[in-house]
């Protein structure tokens, strides 16, 4: 898990932070100050502060809200009942998760992440870390080196998750943005292109036009016409009926 990620996506992350007040009927009442719930004091006082000060830093610094629940006993109730309850009850974050812990229980610790950002993820994606942790966490001798692994290994998941989200919403923001501005370029383009052809058609427009009526000026030749009018006095024209009398004819 990467480390020292940088808490700029702290402001992100807490302007989606849900302010849960506890409910009046939860049994276990409001949340503790600490991010450690031990009502059995199954740690030590030093063990709890080992605990409970590193992960209390993780959300002052980034909001990453990992709660730990060690309950000697949750009787037939599921763990993930429990830990969703606890989460939905205590959690101060849109990106948290708890550690519920029953010494002695064989399948111990439980991990439960929840939030409005872990639904950005796939569910195999997810069971698949949870798995992880609770398998490096139940390999601990000590029910504190259970919780602290299990704790200290949430609390990178859900900043590897944060950050991960957000970069791939900034990659997102920017490929839609190349998307619009190749858009707007082609449409920009096209726009152009069009002013082009009719600017170039004007001019030839113009062109046939004079063409066709300058052809049209230069028309065929033609006769003017007139009235007929007889004519006299022509003696070989034929004009007015005129006859010759040339006489009689030899023999």
């Amino acid at each position: 898990m990467p480390s020292g990620l940088p808490s700029a996506p702290l402001a992100i992350l807490l302007a989606m932070t849900a302010c849960v007040t506890a409910a009046t009927d939860f049994e276990y009442g409001p949340r503790p100050d600490k991010p450690v719930f031990d009502p059995a004091n199954v740690l030590k006082p030093d063990e709890f502060e080992a605990v409970a000060t590193p992960i209390q830093t993780i959300y002052q610094k980034q909001g990453v809200d990992v709660m730990v629940v060690i309950m000697p006993d949750i009787g037939k109730a599921p763990p993930e009942h429990v830990a969703r309850r606890f989460a939905e009850e205590w959690g101060l974050s849109e990106l948290r998760c708890v550690v519920l812990h029953v010494p002695g229980h064989e399948h111990t610790p439980w991990v439960f992440p929840s939030g409005r950002l872990i639904s950005y993820l796939t569910p195999s994606e997810v069971e698949k870390a949870v798995q992880d942790i609770r398998r490096h966490a139940a390999s601990e001798p000590k029910d504190v080196d259970k919780v602290r692994t299990a704790a200290t290994e949430s609390s990178d998941i859900l900043r590897y998750w944060l950050a991960s989200t957000i970069n791939h919403s900034e990659m997102i923001k920017t490929e839609s943005a190349k998307i619009r501005l190749e858009q707007e370029t082609k449409a920009r383009q096209w726009r152009i292109a069009t002013l082009a052809g009719v600017a170039s058609v004007i001019p030839l427009a113009g062109i046939i036009s004079l063409l066709i009526s300058w052809s049209r000026r230069r028309g065929p030749g033609y006769f003017p016409t007139h009235t007929w009018q007889p004519r006299l006095g022509a003696p070989h024209s034929g004009g007015n009926h005129a006859m010759l009398n040339l006489g009689a004819s030899r023999k």
